[in-house]
């Protein structure tokens, strides 16, 4: 198991008691966007009652008060729906519970496809990477098994970006790569870290890892030939933008932002007294969402592209755990086990919020197998500009 996916399973010890905890939705942190034009046709996954008391809580602020300012509720969004009947963007989640692999459609229905432990969308979501023990497996979106190749201790598949043509997944201390129709198995580099590789989209076949001494390494692996390393320390996730023009890695204490040859674009702390559980960037690679917890738990973005970006919080509120954006960019989905819930945020146009409740129930093969899922993608990111 790699130290992101140990962490986002991890509840903290205060979790479990907490009479109150903040949750809050700063609808002035992008103004600076563009505004987007809101569709007529839908937002099927909008909760009134939710969204109502968001919006009179904001409008009744005392003069003076900051927007979105802090409002103090139990665990997790009030009045959250019972079930999920849809997504509010385009695309299929993929994830992994205790009882197996699921997937789940724009219209809300749901697919368990396998007893898998991790799992990963191909590009354009037309087949499944799965990992359990020491197997790895190949399967379509109906959970039809294609084929399946033997090796210890198999975790983390990570599909290249267009052509789905490699799979790079971990085999214990070991990062190997396969072919998508399962042959040319071979191994690329020994001892590594247990942190998921992440491909470079369009730019075959770019690598990124954390080799055994903790450095980041992003390495060529046509011609098995290392293009750029750094020397980072502690970290625990790596993502590319969909176009590979930007790299994030995530560690405990800040987040690094890096153009494909190894430039330095931003840095981010997590502050004092907080830490950094999970990290993702746009489909367009412009913004960056952090999750924290500690002295400042929450959701917060940053906008890359501007002279001197700074996080500003989007949600608040201790044990959160995992942010993932939709494919098109206008909608982050956050993971909130310590409520039993999934928070859907707009960030695009005007702001807005739903959350759903009774995740773990919904994503149970059995009362004995329930517990919280863990997200492994929202299909299929659009190619974006960086």
């Amino acid at each position: 198991m790699n130290a992101k996916r140990a962490l986002i399973r991890v509840r903290a010890p205060e979790e479990q008691g907490s009479e109150e905890r903040g949750w809050s939705v700063v609808r002035s942190a992008y103004r600076e966007r563009t505004v987007v034009a809101r569709r007529r046709n839908r937002w099927r996954v909008a909760l009134i009652p939710a969204l109502v008391a968001l919006l009179a809580a904001v409008a009744l602020s005392p003069a003076g008060a900051t927007v979105g300012s802090l409002i103090r509720q139990a665990l997790g969004v009030p009045n959250a729906a019972r079930a999920l009947f849809s997504l509010p963007a385009p695309g299929r989640l993929l994830l992994s519970a205790p009882g197996g692999t699921w997937s789940v459609s724009a219209d809300g229905s749901t697919r368990r496809v396998g007893g898998f432990a991790e799992a990963s969308w191909s590009p354009h979501g037309l087949y499944i990477a799965a990992a359990k023990g020491d197997h790895l497996a190949v399967l379509d979106p109906h959970g039809v098994l294609r084929w399946t190749l033997p090796r210890p201790a198999v975790t983390d598949p990570s599909w290249f970006s267009p052509s789905g043509y490699r799979i790079a997944y971990l085999s214990g201390r070991q990062l190997r790569v396969v072919a998508g129709d399962g042959t040319a198995d071979r191994l690329v580099a020994s001892n590594v870290a247990p942190v998921a590789p992440a491909w470079r989209p369009n730019h075959p076949y770019q690598l990124a890892y954390i080799d055994r001494g903790g450095a980041l390494v992003v390495r060529d692996i046509g011609a098995q030939r290392p293009i750029w390393t750094m020397h980072v320390g502690g970290v625990r996730a790596l993502d590319w933008s969909a176009a590979g023009g930007r790299l994030l890695l995530v560690t405990g204490m800040r987040a690094l932002v890096y153009d494909g040859s190894g430039r330095l674009l931003a840095r981010f702390s997590a502050g004092r007294g907080a830490l950094l559980l999970d990290g993702s960037l746009s489909p367009d690679g412009r913004t960056l969402a952090l999750v924290r917890s500690g002295s400042a738990p929450g959701v917060a973005l940053a906008v890359l592209d501007q002279p001197r970006p700074a996080l500003r919080p989007v949600l608040s509120g201790e044990g959160l755990r995992q942010v993932v954006w939709a494919p098109d960019g206008r909608w982050l989905l956050v993971t909130w086990p310590a409520a039993d819930q999934w928070v859907f945020i707009h960030i695009a146009g005007t702001p807005r919020i739903a959350a759903v409740s009774r995740i773990a129930q919904q994503f149970a093969s059995s009362p004995a197998g329930r517990g919280f899922p863990t997200l492994e993608g929202w299909c299929c990111t659009a190619p974006g500009r960086a």
